[in-house]
């Protein structure tokens, strides 16, 4: 146990002693006449299309605005290759998988420090709100912004949520708004912003924001219960025990100290009750299990440019999270479960950019080159109300090295990251630890102005989650981390205009191949209550993903823009050829997919028609009749318009959900909401 722990300590000393070398880098340059880099704190607009190594997804603040949105997760949907869990209902979970990879290996940043559920290895989509998001995107592959936490290598794919926005000009700004729903929907928002700029020094400023978000919804939406096939009778039901309350609230605090240093600080609070309704099954609507959580959390960040060839930043957080299950009519000698658990994660990054050669530097065709070295550990920690459940600890050591060199028309990139496991568990103090090293490469080529080729290859690897160990009779704690392999051919079309710039057009083409091995599977023991987990399985995932994206400009008031995408994907198990699975589409993962969405913009209303649509899958590996959930389309239309006064704007929004009313499921036996109708209304003064 000593000698893990100085590993981990000369891991932390390495990353020490370099930081101070760019310190005395520092000291050494300041002499010579140089421009430092200077810390930008606008998010900014985030591009249409990524000509970079990987494939990257964005949607701005202005296109949620557009869509029918009302949770992180209704976004998502508009993203190719992204597959949203949804179990219905404003209060049901949403997680989400990415290429037919599981839920456990997409991360989650928030603001540049991951989001993390060491119980379960899947966070809720549905629990985070829009309304303090400046932008989303989601990465996929090898990202050439090496500049981060090393965390942020460690997922096969990255969703970063940006809640950053444009600092106001005015020293304070004012936003409140609502929205009402059929249902029982209504939520309220409100948010104020602080800035505060030194007099002597332009460059140094202060600036907070501190916002609010409260939710409430019935659920109680009508449904079609079928009894058998197309011909077999039906009963028109209602969604029942399907209530929600949330709260969010959120404070941020930028400090610019000058133009090459910053300090952020966030502070995080939600709460949620939420009836949990149960499937569909015949005869039986009852339902009265319950779900509450409490998540809180803090986190810091700090960077320094310190030259133009060294900066550091360092990041902090601290995370609380509860959950409490109840369920009164479990089979069981007390007639009731109730658990309770409670999670703890403490979290420390060191990171050090070195660039020794930068544009300004004429090296024949060369332009940039880049290395970071990155260190993060982080302690988590679960204990349960439940006598059978283990009481689990575990201490991650995440080192990454990464680069990035550049000419005029292409760049490299790779990354090799280092993860140590110790797993600490009281009642096993021989627990295994586990060591691995995983490799990253990627690159792009200009092969004209405006087209570009990129590729990449990445080796991802997930711990098995305390549910997958030590969770009742379920647990297995001699399970290995699941091994993804991905690689990746894209083609990028630029921005191009036509039509005299009146036409803008950009599209990218990305065909895929994932191996998933060691995949963790549940497989029935002795009876239906008691499962084993096991390293069984391999799943081969192959697909191609189209984005494209018309805007029309007529001139400066009207405009009509387009965005769509479409997937598919081969999503097969390759465990036993003799087995009855073998070659069949994984579960919940459809063949196709796509999205697209048509805005009209005029002086008066803004106009989205929004488009899903999904075709069959299976809700068991047996791809059987018995087993298949069909395809769904959903339509949706949104109507807005911003009022312009001198110091202030009100945004009004009406969304028509689901127009043709289709009674779809995403997850087998929890029905989606029929026809919706949400107004929302936003002053913003300031």
């Amino acid at each position: 146990m000593m000698k893990k722990h100085v590993r981990i300590g000369f891991l932390l000393f390495i990353l020490t002693i370099v930081s101070l070398c760019g310190q005395a880098q520092s000291r050494r340059d300041s002499i010579r006449a140089q421009r430092l880099r200077e810390v930008s704190i606008d998010a900014g607009s985030p591009q249409k299309v990524y000509a970079g190594p990987a494939a990257v997804q964005q949607i701005s603040a202005q296109e949620l605005k557009q869509l029918p949105t009302l949770q992180l997760s209704d976004a998502l949907k508009y993203m190719s290759g992204v597959v949203v869990r949804d179990y219905g209902g404003t209060g049901g979970m949403k997680t989400v998988s990415v290429r037919g990879l599981g839920t456990q290996h997409t991360g989650v940043a928030y603001d540049g420090i991951a989001l993390t559920d060491c119980q379960t290895g899947q966070i809720d989509l549905g629990k985070l709100s829009l309304e303090n998001v400046a932008s989303i995107s989601l990465n996929i592959g090898v990202n050439d912004r090496i500049f981060v936490p090393a965390r942020l290598f460690s997922y096969s794919s990255l969703l970063s949520i940006n809640t950053i926005k444009t600092i106001p000009e005015t020293p304070f700004h004012f936003r409140v708004g609502g929205t009402v729903g059929l249902y029982g929907l209504y939520s309220l928002q409100a948010g104020v912003t602080h800035k505060v700029v030194s007099k002597k020094r332009p460059d140094r400023l202060f600036y907070w924001n501190l916002s609010a978000d409260a939710m409430r919804s019935k659920g109680n939406y009508p449904y079609t219960l079928h009894y058998g096939g197309i011909n077999d009778s039906v009963s028109h039901e209602t969604r029942k025990n399907a209530e929600t309350k949330t709260l969010n609230t959120e404070f941020n605090a930028v400090w610019q100290l000058d133009r090459t240093q910053q300090l952020n600080a966030k502070l995080y609070y939600y709460n949620s009750a939420r009836e949990l309704p149960s499937a569909t099954i015949f005869y039986n609507s009852i339902s009265r299990q319950k779900l509450w959580n409490q998540n809180a959390f803090g986190q810091v960040h700090y960077h320094k440019y310190f030259n133009e060839r060294w900066a550091y930043q360092a990041n902090g957080k601290f995370n609380y999270d509860y959950t409490r299950y109840y369920d009164p009519d479990y089979l069981n000698a007390a007639g009731f479960l109730d658990n309770r658990y409670h999670q703890h994660e403490s979290y420390l990054s060191n990171t050090v950019l070195y660039t020794p050669i930068s544009e300004k530097d004429s090296m024949q065709n060369l332009s940039r080159l880049q290395f970071a070295l990155a260190q993060d550990v982080f302690y988590q920690q679960m204990t349960a109300n439940s006598l059978d459940y283990a009481h689990p600890g575990r201490l991650t050591s995440l080192t990454s090295l990464s680069g990035v060199i550049s000419g005029k028309r292409w760049k490299f990139n790779a990354n090799l990251l280092l993860t140590y496991v110790n797993n600490i568990i009281a009642e096993n103090p021989e627990m295994q630890d586990y060591t691995h090293l995983s490799p990253a490469i990627g690159g792009s080529f200009e092969l004209t102005r405006t087209l570009h080729l990129r590729f990449f290859y990445k080796n991802i690897f997930r711990m098995p989650t305390f549910n997958d160990l030590y969770y009742r009779e379920v647990g297995n704690v001699n399970l290995n981390p699941e091994k993804t392999h991905q690689w990746n051919l894209g083609l990028v079309l630029k921005e191009v205009h036509l039509a005299a710039g009146r036409v803008t057009t950009s599209t990218t083409l990305d065909g895929y191949f994932n191996i998933v091995k060691d995949k963790i599977v549940a497989f029935p023991s002795h009876n239906l209550f008691s499962w084993t987990m096991l390293n069984y399985g391999k799943v081969y995932v192959a697909g191609a993903e189209l984005n494209t994206y018309w805007q029309y400009r007529v001139n400066n008031r009207y405009a009509l823009m387009l965005n769509g995408n479409v997937t598919y994907q081969w999503a097969v198990d390759r465990t036993d050829p003799a087995g009855k699975t073998f070659n069949h589409q994984i579960p919940y993962t459809p063949r196709w997919s796509g999205s697209m969405s048509v805005s009209a913009q005029t002086p008066w209303i803004t106009v989205t028609y929004a488009f899903i649509g999904c075709s069959k899958r299976y809700a068991l590996s047996q791809n059987i009749p018995a087993n298949e959930v069909p395809g769904y389309f959903d339509h949706s239309i949104t109507l807005g318009h911003d009022f312009n006064f001198k110091r202030s704007v009100l945004s009004l929004k009406l969304e028509l959900l689901n127009i043709t009313n289709q009674h779809y499921e995403i997850i087998r036996n929890y029905p989606m909401q029929g026809f919706g109708l949400r107004f929302k209304v936003v002053y913003d003064f300031g």
